[in-house]
């Protein structure tokens, strides 16, 4: 009896001994990490008062830093060893594919007034009849985004913009539907009889004509740079939101190639 309870003693003293030890562990690793903590306060408030910062300002730059983030557009915050959080404009706009496409951003009204004059006989004036047709038209100006790469878009993290270069905007073909076609009536001189008819092959003619000058009217109306205006106001409204999202700092300027 008495040896089973040397034994049981002998255990009960090992079973001492490494819960002993396993707390000095515990009390060293803890003593280490207070003492860390405690160093990194002195160090912080000493750093704090030598530069006339706010303890809180400097515990702060303690644990983050303005260091870039290597593959990333911007850093917003670094944290150090803990991570960071970073936006990155050029993934966010080029990944929005819904958007990269041929956008319409400003479209006017123009029309044209063609006379057509038949000579009768002989091409004497008294034989002659007149017809007027007003074209109206309608002229599209668009942006094409599909081709957007990353060089198009670039950081200012002084002026905190974001600056997208596309394209300029491009005048389509003038869309003329048939119902937008008025015929007027044939004025006839005195000896002149009949309508005054056209090949299918003459009215596509006139009607290319009236197009030519619908495009000298808009250029010289300027019209263009209407167009440029729409299109950047247009632009802005779709990725202002993707810019924000990433950080509110930042807006979106839209320059042209």
């Amino acid at each position: 009896m008495a040896e089973i309870n040397d034994n049981e003693m002998k255990n009960a003293l090992r079973q001492a001994e490494k819960r002993g030890r396993r707390r000095g562990w515990f009390a060293r690793i803890r003593a280490f990490i207070v003492g860390i903590i405690v160093g990194m306060a002195l160090l912080t408030t000493f750093t704090a008062y030598m530069h006339g910062l706010a303890v809180r300002d400097a515990f702060r730059a303690l644990f983050t830093t303005e260091t870039a983030v290597e593959d990333h557009d911007l850093t917003l915050i670094n944290h150090r060893i803990f991570g960071f959080k970073a936006a990155d404009f050029q993934e966010a706009v080029l990944g929005d594919e819904e958007q990269l496409k041929k956008l319409e951003v400003y479209s006017r009204e123009v029309s044209d007034v063609s006379t057509l004059t038949q000579a009768g006989l002989f091409k004497i004036k008294a034989f002659s009849k007149y017809q007027l047709i007003t074209y109206n038209g309608k002229a599209v100006y668009t942006v094409d985004l599909s081709g957007l790469t990353a060089e198009d878009i670039t950081l200012d993290e002084e002026t905190k913009t974001v600056t997208m270069k596309v394209p300029e905007p491009v005048l389509e073909p003038i869309n003329i539907p048939s119902e937008n076609i008025q015929f007027g009536d044939v004025e006839k001189e005195v000896f002149a009889f009949g309508n005054i008819k056209l090949t299918p092959e003459q009215q596509a003619e006139v009607e290319t004509q009236a197009k030519a000058r619908m495009l000298e009217k808009l250029e010289a109306d300027n019209v263009i740079k209407d167009a440029r205006v729409a299109a950047e106001h247009s632009i802005w409204e779709i990725f202002q939101p993707v810019i924000s999202n990433l950080s509110s700092k930042y807006t979106l300027k839209v320059e042209f190639k």
